[in-house]
């Protein structure tokens, strides 16, 4: 169940769910070996696991480790019937919340 909206979660208001196909882009080494790099465009809120998908935790840029961002009962209705439909239904591992 959502908490209530109050003032200070409108940040959590206006994020949008995202897959990684629409996070990280595939770019070309000069050797020719792809690799995946963050879009700079976008600012990424948090990534949810599906096996934690009790926290929010910040992506993992430049080898810093995971930090705990929020927990998930604090995001909106809308917010977390989405997660959960792309964890159960499209059988995704990992959804990123971006902001738009």
């Amino acid at each position: 169940m959502s908490r209530k909206f109050q003032p200070k979660n409108k940040d959590l208001v206006k994020l949008e769910v995202a897959t990684s196909k629409d996070v990280w882009r595939k770019t070309k080494n000069k050797s020719g070996n792809e690799s995946y790099k963050l879009r700079k465009d976008i600012k990424i809120y948090g990534k949810v696991n599906k096996g934690f998908s009790s926290s929010i935790t910040s992506t993992n840029l430049k080898g810093e480790n995971h930090k705990f961002v929020q927990d998930f009962s604090a995001l909106p209705k809308k917010t977390k019937n989405q997660i959960t439909n792309l964890f159960m239904n499209k059988n995704k591992k990992v959804v990123y919340l971006i902001e738009k």
